[in-house]
């Protein structure tokens, strides 16, 4: 073998020992993240990758579409088939790539340079250079586990959008029932006014009610009309959002749900220190510390070298006109005359402080928004509670009480269907409480970063470190 080709080789090789061998597969990234959802909602995420799990995916939701959905069924129907979702998870593809490509060397550089004289013999005067760059192999470590905390801020990030998600189907869910709910007893106060509408038509032929009295009775049958209008409008586009939500389309949008809104619980979640549980769980302020403390090693990293060139080691082999060889190192190396790394300098260290303060800006508004949740569900509690236990027991005592006196021929049959009326008016206001109530409740467990029924908050303690967000540390000086 020619001696010019050992150094090559050599220095093809040197690269090599150093090149990363981390995988571009995002299958065990997702997996931790399917792993974390399911602790903290009791619901699988699948990815859809391939035609075959799409095919998958696509039996499963429509297996869970043969019954009535329930709030359960529709998180489990999002989870599977909402495209946004779908969409979101490439981002672990994106950033385990990232990571693969931060755990391996930049390929070296072969150079080649042929000269003939211009007079004598022609012979060709050949030379040859191989060349890695020398600060890519140093700083390899670095920026590995850059990319390392990177993907582990991407599975953070990405799996508070399923909680998200989750939370957004369960509101929308509880709003459908709710608005079935609200479109019946309006239904009914529709039918209840139109029979006093036509009571009063017919009393006031007879000459036993004036003109004023009739228009009344009108005014509000027709006023009934039109919140029966409403409100199957609104409960339309309340089952539209759903839909889009569930990924539902075609002939999957007539899905139906469970007609009638879960009972008030019986006991209530226990609400001291749900600040702190929010804090320790919360996988937006998780993956927010990890984007700083990212972010502050990048900026150190580029303290620790903004004075060293860019250099490139390897060997360099000239064929010289007599044939013989002239073989050595070789060495190319950056001169930092105008650039001394301050712009690059400056902005990551703008950066780090800006997700540093979107850190700090988060934990506070968490600890709100977990108050402000706690105060409102137990504001929707009371009031749920007063409409099912005084208002609307009230409403059908009244009812009971004024049709015993209508049989009794004492009362009219205005005030009968007056008082119908109003229980009907006094059920609607117990479904909005109760609506509100487990809305509130969805959110409190959206605030707290995940389900607080049974054991599940307990599984903070079983989160790496990663996850346990703290006060990141001040940026280097510069």
């Amino acid at each position: 073998m020619s001696p010019f080709f050992k150094p090559v080789l050599l220095a093809a090789a040197l690269p090599m020992a150093f090149a990363g061998c981390t995988s571009t597969n995002p299958k065990p990234a997702f997996d931790e993240v399917s792993q974390r959802v399911a602790a903290r909602t009791g619901h699988s995420v699948r990815w859809m990758r391939d035609d075959s799990e799409r095919g998958e995916i696509d039996d499963a939701v429509d297996a869970l579409l043969q019954t009535n959905v329930t709030s359960r069924s529709a998180v489990s129907i999002a989870l599977l088939n909402n495209l946004t979702l779908q969409a979101d998870l490439e981002e672990i593809g994106l950033s385990q790539a990232e990571l693969a490509q931060a755990s391996r060397l930049r390929n070296p550089q072969f150079e080649g340079l042929w000269r003939v004289p211009v007079h004598g013999a022609k012979v060709v005067n050949a030379e040859y250079t191989l060349a890695q760059e020398f600060l890519d192999l140093l700083t390899l470590p670095a920026r590995r586990k850059i990319a390392a905390r990177n993907l582990e801020t991407t599975k953070l990030r990405i799996a508070h959008q399923v909680l998200t998600l989750a939370e957004r189907v369960q509101s929308a869910f509880y709003t459908v029932q709710a608005g079935q709910q609200l479109t019946n007893r309006l239904a009914l106060i529709v039918g209840v006014n139109e029979a006093s509408a036509d009571i009063a038509k017919r009393q006031h032929d007879a000459g036993n009610i004036g003109d004023l009295e009739l228009q009344n009775h009108q005014a509000t049958y027709g006023q009934s009309r039109l919140d029966f209008a409403r409100a199957q409008t609104r409960l339309r586009a309340d089952r539209e959002a759903f839909n889009r939500l569930l990924g539902l389309w075609g002939r999957q949008a007539s899905v139906q749900v469970e007609s009638e809104l879960p009972p008030l619980p019986e006991e209530e979640w226990p609400i001291e220190n749900l600040e702190t549980l929010a804090i320790s769980q919360r996988l937006d302020l998780a993956a927010a510390r990890g984007e700083a403390e990212n972010v502050q090693s990048a900026l150190k990293l580029h303290k620790s070298i903004r004075w060293l060139p860019g250099v490139s080691l390897g060997v360099n082999a000239e064929h010289d006109l007599d044939h013989s060889w002239v073989i050595g190192p070789s060495l190319s190396l950056e001169i930092p005359v105008f650039d001394q790394g301050q712009p690059k300098l400056a902005r990551l260290a703008a950066e780090y402080r800006r997700a540093a303060r979107r850190f700090e800006a988060l934990a506070v508004n968490i600890r709100s928004e977990v108050r402000e949740a706690r105060d409102a569900l137990i504001a929707a509690r009371d009031a749920a509670e007063y409409h099912q236990k005084v208002l609307l027991p009230q409403r059908q005592r009244v009812l009971q009480a004024t049709l015993l006196q209508y049989n009794a021929m004492q009362l009219s049959n205005f005030v009968l269907l007056t008082a119908k009326e109003r229980e009907a008016l006094a059920e609607r206001e117990a479904i909005e409480a109760l609506r509100d109530y487990w809305i509130a409740r969805t959110h409190l467990e959206g605030a707290a970063g995940g389900s607080l029924a049974g054991d599940i908050a307990g599984t903070t303690a079983n989160l790496s470190d990663s996850n346990q967000p703290k006060q990141p540390e001040p940026g280097p000086k510069h």
